[in-house]
């Protein structure tokens, strides 16, 4: 189901407490949905579902409204007042509190941020079923499947070419480097590699492996030291494996605390808008002292696996998680 969309994220009355970039972005939902074909996306969403469809529908509805409120209302409380009267007035009447209540706030929110998405607006006629999770990992099973076998033949291995070879791919949870091992031939394996690190497919796949398994199946410290890494890599460009745990948390080689460490970077950094900096900061806070509560190096390492053979991936029948050391003295 292709559409012309026009929905765009942007913080149009400069609500304090609200995201605000330089220009209109695409809404989340319309980024959600985008198809994939020439490369690994880690989470698929499904262009037939009921969700997407209700999406398309609030669009059509809400768009032209919201255009036209931006043009009348000069302030955002000025527009809060004029929809809440809207909707409370007698020609609503025949709604419920809660339908009104949607319908206010589908068309706030695409007049202040251009794009909405409460599903219990009566205005689309009836109730609106999400896909189970069962129906959604078949899906994205399905689209990661295509999506690696598209980067292959477009790189010259065919099915044909890689035969009733079986082979597993191995991802690395500080670098997202993926191995390739298995019984396929060697020049073939290494292609295979290389591709599969390219473009961001092997940190995709890694998230699609862990999104298959399931957090709540992991142990908590594992994932809890992987998360660490994982938000300190990305805000800091350093790798937990270089602090070293003593009786005040991690140290690294200038006996800077690892907490110091992201809370000077989280504060300089572009990537966090400013409202949301406290969070992060206190989110990595949390894990840092979940994993620092125990001996560090008898966490393991959350290396994730699976394995491939005629075109389809499968998942291991033995752990997903290879347990390794920390790779690290303390």
């Amino acid at each position: 189901m292709e559409i012309d969309v026009k929905s765009h994220y942007y913080n149009y009355y400069n609500v304090k407490g609200r995201y605000t970039t330089s220009e209109p972005q695409k809404a989340g939902w319309v980024e959600k949905y985008e198809s994939v074909e020439d490369r690994i996306e880690g989470n698929n969403s499904n262009k037939d579902s009921e969700v997407y469809k209700a999406y398309v529908k609030l669009e059509d509805i809400y768009y032209d409204l919201g255009v036209a409120n931006r043009a009348k209302y000069s302030s955002y409380e000025e527009l809060q007042n004029a929809i809440a009267q809207k909707y409370s007035s007698a020609e609503y009447s025949k709604y419920s509190s809660a339908e009104r209540n949607a319908m206010y706030q589908n068309e706030l929110s695409m007049s202040a941020f251009g794009y909405c998405g409460n599903m219990n607006d009566p205005r689309l006629n009836g109730a609106v079923y999400a896909e189970t999770d069962s129906e959604k990992k078949s899906y994205n099973r399905q689209c990661v499947n295509n999506q690696i076998n598209n980067i292959f033949t477009n790189n010259g291995i065919s099915q044909n070419l890689f035969g009733n070879s079986s082979v597993t791919f191995i991802i690395n949870p500080y670098t997202y480097q993926l191995t390739v091992e298995g019984n396929a031939d060697k020049s073939i394996m290494s292609q295979m590699e290389t591709l599969l690190n390219e473009n961001g497919n092997s940190k995709e796949l890694f998230f699609h492996i862990l999104n298959s398994i399931g957090s709540t199946n992991i142990d908590k410290n594992v994932l809890a030291k992987y998360r660490a890494a994982s938000m300190l890599r990305e805000y800091t460009n350093l790798d937990i494996r270089n602090f070293t745990q003593t009786k005040d948390g991690l140290i690294d080689g200038d006996g800077n605390n690892i907490l110091d460490v992201f809370k000077k970077s989280i504060k300089e950094s572009s990537k966090v808008p400013s409202e949301f900096k406290g969070a992060a900061y206190d989110i990595f806070e949390e894990y840092i002292k979940q994993i620092t509560s125990t001996d560090v190096n008898s966490i393991d390492d959350m290396y994730l696996n699976i394995g491939f053979e005629n075109g389809q991936l499968k998942d291991m029948s033995n752990s997903n998680i290879i347990k390794t050391g920390f790779n690290a003295t303390f």
